[in-house]
């Protein structure tokens, strides 16, 4: 540490090394306390004593080198450069061989200042880093920490000496720039762009119409595909209640509903369409296909309700097993009811199927061209952790009815997240979610749909969501001190864990640690095993 040059004249060891670390780490000391602590030790004392004494001028250093020497002692210790007079000041003491750099060091650490700064950055310094991280989060920016993001102040708080101060400012900094900003300079939420979710990348209307005029117009709709290992049994039983909210759904009532009675198990479903008192007559083409379809059923609102309040009237409407949400603007592939059936089916252990699905910009493309385009997302395997990040089952997933049951219905009081809500509900519930990586929906970017809108509430429902789910999804070993992280993982392995130093000072190293752990567990294990033999 650059400290211990200035103040005691050489480098310290390993295990002072060590030691000062623990102290920054464990918030026992900040940076400014440890140059006291350490300029004004008993051997920073024989170093000063051994260097009062007269020095020749070429030992003094060149004005420039004591005023950079000034500067770092101010920037280190007061987090501030010094002002004009004040590096006037101290040269002079310095010239005068009243201060070496030691006493120099000992003076401004011992200032006022220096101890305001101190107190500052020692806020509520019995809470460990996680803890505090994710409270400034819920505080300052109204919303959840992620893992990552705790990681991220975690380290910085441990490894660059950020004061907890800092991290306060830094967040209110963000919070303030965001709610300062002009509303006409706001960013608005652009209908004709759409995030590809999984990835970092973004996709544009005019991208996907240059993508489309170089495919072949006309595609012939693919076989069904069957996997003879996941056969199921087509019996009387209703498999499947399909769930569509209608609302101005004039334009796309036709072609959704050839394409959903289409389906290839669409005589073991029931589609329940939810009329929320739509103004457009679209009732005239559904009684058209009620006659030849007796498995629809069709309820109209009295009033105008939202799209979760009416998926949750088709939710105590449903007699099927398995429940699915369809959108009047976005298509299936003829087999997508079966693909999600059988998986549901075949491993009772799974609560939640969910796919990838292509992206399209044309409401009256069909399946089969939109997947020829070929822009399709990309949604990892769903944990407790990517789900806050992301609603990753997004687009027509399927779930076993008695989930509602278990977690509840969906949250009526969003406008257009209520599906996210109820995810993380259910993963907090343990429940398994399995994704089929066989894109077999379409999703149109709707300019006119609930979640594109240009005055859509998404980032602001997502916000109030990680908020509410955050505290409980972290793992409190993600959020506890390291001497109580480190003390159960001892406790779990049955011995003491050993890291590294340089182990320690990886920003993941808590993730490492586990892994170690898993490592001489699998190890132990196995001798174990080999003994009996």
């Amino acid at each position: 540490m650059r400290v211990y040059q200035l103040a005691l004249d050489r480098a310290p060891n390993a295990d002072e090394l060590r030691a000062w670390t623990n102290e920054l780490q464990w918030n026992r000391l900040s940076a400014a306390g440890l140059v006291e602590t350490i300029a004004s030790s008993p051997e920073a004392e024989v170093v000063r004593e051994r260097t009062l004494r007269p020095a020749a001028s070429k030992e003094q250093g060149t004005d420039a080198e004591l005023e950079a020497l000034i500067v770092h002692i101010y920037r280190f210790v007061l987090e501030r450069t010094p002002n004009a007079d004040e590096r006037q000041l101290w040269a002079n003491e310095l010239r005068s061989n009243r201060l070496n750099a030691a006493g120099l060091i000992e003076t401004i650490a011992s200032s006022q200042e220096a101890e305001e700064i101190r107190e500052r950055s020692r806020i509520v310094a019995d809470v460990p880093n996680g803890k505090f991280i994710q409270f400034t989060y819920d505080c300052l920016l109204a919303r959840g920490a992620m893992a990552d993001e705790i990681a991220h102040w975690d380290y910085r708080l441990i490894h660059q000496s950020l004061g907890r101060d800092r991290l306060v400012l830094s967040l209110f900094s963000q919070r303030a720039a965001a709610a300062l900003t002009d509303q006409d300079q706001a960013p608005v939420h652009d209908p004709t762009l759409a995030h590809v979710m999984g990835t970092d990348k973004f996709i544009g209307v005019k991208e996907w119409q240059q993508r489309a005029l170089a495919t072949t117009p006309d595609v012939l709709p693919a076989p069904p595909k069957i996997y003879p290992s996941l056969a199921f049994d087509r019996g009387p039983e209703i498999l499947v209640s399909a769930i569509a909210s209608l609302y101005r759904g004039g334009d796309y009532i036709e072609q959704f509903l050839e394409n959903i009675t289409s389906q290839t198990i669409f005589v073991s479903c029931e589609l329940i369409i939810i009329d929320a008192d739509s103004p457009e007559n679209e009732y005239e083409v559904i009684a058209s296909y009620m006659k030849r379809f007796p498995n629809i059923v069709y309820h109209r609102a009295a009033t105008r309700i939202g799209i979760y309040e009416a998926w949750n009237l088709g939710v105590e409407m449903s007699r099927g097993r398995f429940i699915t949400n369809t959108n009047l603007d976005d298509l299936r592939r003829s087999d997508s009811f079966e693909r999600q059936v059988e998986i549901l089916k075949k491993f009772p252990f799974v609560d939640v199927v969910y796919q990838d699905f292509w992206y399209s910009f044309d409401g009256m493309a069909s399946v089969e061209r939109t997947a020829a385009i070929g822009i399709r997302s990309e949604v990892p395997i769903i944990t407790p952790y990517n789900l806050i990040r992301s609603n990753s089952p997004h687009n027509a997933p399927m779930w076993r009815r008695e989930l509602h049951q278990e977690v509840g219905m969906f949250d009526a009081s969003y406008r257009s997240a209520g599906d996210y809500d109820f995810w993380l509900r259910c993963v907090q519930a343990d429940k398994v979610f399995y994704k089929v990586n066989d894109p077999h929906v379409v999703y149109f970017v709707n300019p006119e749909g609930l979640s594109t809108q240009p005055n859509t509430r998404g980032i602001d429902e997502a916000n109030r969501i990680t908020r509410k789910y955050g505290s409980a999804i972290n793992s409190p070993w993600l959020l506890s001190s390291d001497e109580a992280f480190l003390e159960k993982t001892s406790q779990t392995l049955g011995a003491p864990l050993d890291l590294a130093e340089s182990e320690r000072s990886l920003i993941d190293w808590r993730y490492g640690a586990c892994q170690k752990a898993l490592r001489a567990c699998s190890i132990a294990s196995r001798a174990a095993g080999s003994s009996k033999e």
